[in-house]
């Protein structure tokens, strides 16, 4: 990411990773954890996760292709990482007093105008936003399973990589779904630069939506709730 300005920000964000979350603490990462084209390759990546603080529940970005669609070969690919507590693949976490829900979504129609590069500008594709909207409700439905089955007690939390709503509050078909979800907190990431405030920020419909991409949150953790 020299390229566009991120001179050595794992240092930068290892840094204040280690000195602000805890052991017990739980991290999402959400989604482009890598550049990385094949799980070959993203054993380095992983295994700098792994080594800060914290369990971890990894999302999807648009960049990750080394992520496949077999959650089998996922589990077996996270193995090795103690700290990786569960990842979203049309399936909801339990972590800590949490109850994690969510998916990669996509750019929607509603999307303002980006710049372009590294921005965010990704074409609205309305497949792709349905099959997403079709994931972030399997992803909500295992959640709501969880709770039937005994996890109860638990905050709801959504977390996505695209932004599920953007800047004016116009609502989109990942708003409404998220928002019928009535989770306390989501958090997306994705939007950098220029880019970065085209996302919402914000309590919509009793709902706190938080943009945590890296440059966004200063190459910080960003606290999203406590208990």
């Amino acid at each position: 990411m020299d390229v566009f300005g991120w001179n050595d920000h794992p240092a930068a964000l290892g840094r204040a990773w280690d000195a602000t979350v805890g052991a017990g603490d739980v991290v999402i990462v959400a989604g482009d954890i890598s550049w990385a084209t094949r799980p070959s390759e993203v054993q380095e990546d992983l295994a700098w996760l792994d080594a800060r603080p914290g369990k971890k529940v990894l999302l999807r970005g648009n960049h990750d292709y080394w992520w496949g669609d077999s959650s089998a070969k996922l589990r077996k690919l996270f193995a090795p990482f103690p700290s990786f507590v569960g990842f979203l693949q049309n399936s909801a976490v339990v972590a800590g007093p949490f109850l994690i829900a969510g998916s990669r979504l996509w750019t929607t129609p509603e999307a303002p105008a980006l710049p372009s590069g590294e921005m965010g500008d990704v074409e609205a594709r309305p497949d792709f936003v349905e099959r997403e909207r079709n994931r972030l409700e399997l992803s909500m439905k295992d959640a709501e399973e969880k709770e039937r089955a005994g996890t109860g007690g638990l905050t709801r939390v959504v977390a996505t990589h695209f932004p599920p709503l953007y800047a004016g509050g116009a609502e989109t078909a990942f708003s409404r779904t998220i928002e019928a979800f009535r989770p306390a907190v989501c958090v997306y990431g994705h939007l950098h630069g220029p880019g970065i405030g085209a996302g919402f920020t914000g309590v919509r419909a009793g709902v706190r939506y938080v943009l945590a991409s890296c440059d966004a949150a200063g190459f910080s953790p960003v606290l999203l709730l406590e208990q």
